[in-house]
């Protein structure tokens, strides 16, 4: 990946490009984090104005937009003027809004991802899907909760029927949880009380379609994130490809260094590869500081658990066949907002100008400081 960092409007751009060995661009991942708050009208401009440079700097045009990922400090107050940017892009994409205040202290913030290969897009409510010059077609569910959510309601509850709508949505195409989805992200405004909950009514889930340690689960993050809605206490969002060889999927572990999800009672995969034409994928679900019997390493220490982190995903890189420079992304979760000056040296020591987004988010067990989750990305025929 080519890493490159651009001042635009008032924001720091950070941006990540995949080339073909030609020097064609092939995927672009970037953030845009404004440099001071503004009133959030503003604040929206100020992101979307810079957005439109950035495309014009590198001839990159709006249709190729595929993800647009907004973090929010006030989702409720927010949520109208981000939907107001939408409406006047002239594009279709997948769009998550989160609540997860950013760091260091603006309104919102973005993350961004635009493939070239993109052929025809098409949306039914809230699924967003694409076909692309490869044969394939992605699928992203954007911002899955229960609608009938009251003060009675609860996290496990909630679970069921968005696990539940997600597959009656893949069914209308022909795809299905355990064949097709690839990544979740499970968001709860509370997530030391409601996370165990979305843990049980997953687990429910997948033991009902044979996703298990003997067959496989899915890459997710679950997190502290606002759902936007009062009484919501959980919402997801999801990705899934129809089109892909089973064999050209392999999960992903190192049990050196991480143990196996299931030890501690959660399923999910700790990455997943894809390769997809001519691209290898890589996405890492939420990793933290643990080790290969499921403990906290270095309680109480945000410098050590930062580090032991990043030993993490590089495990989870080489057993993927992939390395350090083919990363696109992070975004970075902190219980504590006031440990980003002791992190952000940290990660711009082991992956210089890597798209980074870093927010208030706990992570789902207290003892952890820290989360990261990541992309990566590689031609198929390149060596690491």
């Amino acid at each position: 990946m080519e890493n490159s960092v651009l001042n635009f409007n008032g924001t720091e751009i950070k941006c990540s490009f995949l080339k073909d060995n030609n020097g064609n661009w092939l995927h672009f991942f970037y953030t845009v984090v404004p440099e001071k708050p503004e009133q959030i009208a503003d604040q929206i401009k100020t992101i979307e104005q810079a957005e439109v440079k950035l495309l014009e700097k590198f001839k990159i045009e709006n249709k190729y937009a595929v993800v647009k990922r907004f973090f929010s400090g006030d989702l409720i107050n927010h949520h109208d003027e981000i939907m107001n940017f939408k409406k006047r892009q002239n594009t279709d994409f997948f769009m998550s809004l989160t609540e997860q205040p950013p760091i260091p202290s603006v309104k919102v913030v973005l993350l961004g991802m635009c493939l070239n290969n993109v052929t025809k897009k098409h949306r039914d409510g809230k699924i967003f899907y694409f076909d692309t010059t490869s044969g394939l077609r992605h699928i992203f569910a954007e911002h899955l909760l229960d609608p009938d959510s009251d003060e009675h309601s609860n996290s496990a509850e909630q679970t069921r029927k968005i696990f539940r709508e997600l597959e009656e949505k893949l069914s209308v195409l022909n795809a299905s949880i355990e064949n097709n989805v690839l990544r979740t992200w499970l968001y709860a405004p509370h997530v030391d009380a409601d996370y165990p909950g979305i843990v049980k009514a997953r687990k429910e889930l997948f033991d009902s379609i044979n996703l298990t340690k003997d067959t496989h689960y899915i890459a997710s993050t679950g997190i502290q994130g606002g759902t936007g809605n009062r009484f919501a206490r959980v919402f997801m969002d999801a990705y899934a490809v129809i089109g892909i060889d089973k064999e050209k999927i392999r999960y992903i572990n190192d049990p050196e260094y991480l143990s196996p999800t299931e030890i501690y009672g959660v399923t999910f995969e700790r990455a997943t590869a894809i390769e997809m034409g001519d691209v290898n994928y890589l996405f890492i679900s939420g990793t933290a500081s643990i080790d290969k019997v499921g403990e906290v390493v270095h309680p109480g220490d945000i410098v050590k658990q930062t580090e032991r982190t990043l030993v993490n995903i590089s495990a989870l890189l080489r057993a993927a066949k992939f390395s350090e420079k083919d990363l696109s992304s992070f975004i970075v979760y902190l219980r504590d907002p006031a440990d980003y000056s002791f992190v952000k040296p940290k990660i711009d020591e082991y992956c210089e100008n890597l798209p980074a987004i870093y927010v208030k988010a706990p992570v789902c067990r207290p003892g952890w400081l820290i989360e990261i989750e990541a992309t990566a990305e590689k031609m198929a025929s390149r060596d690491t």
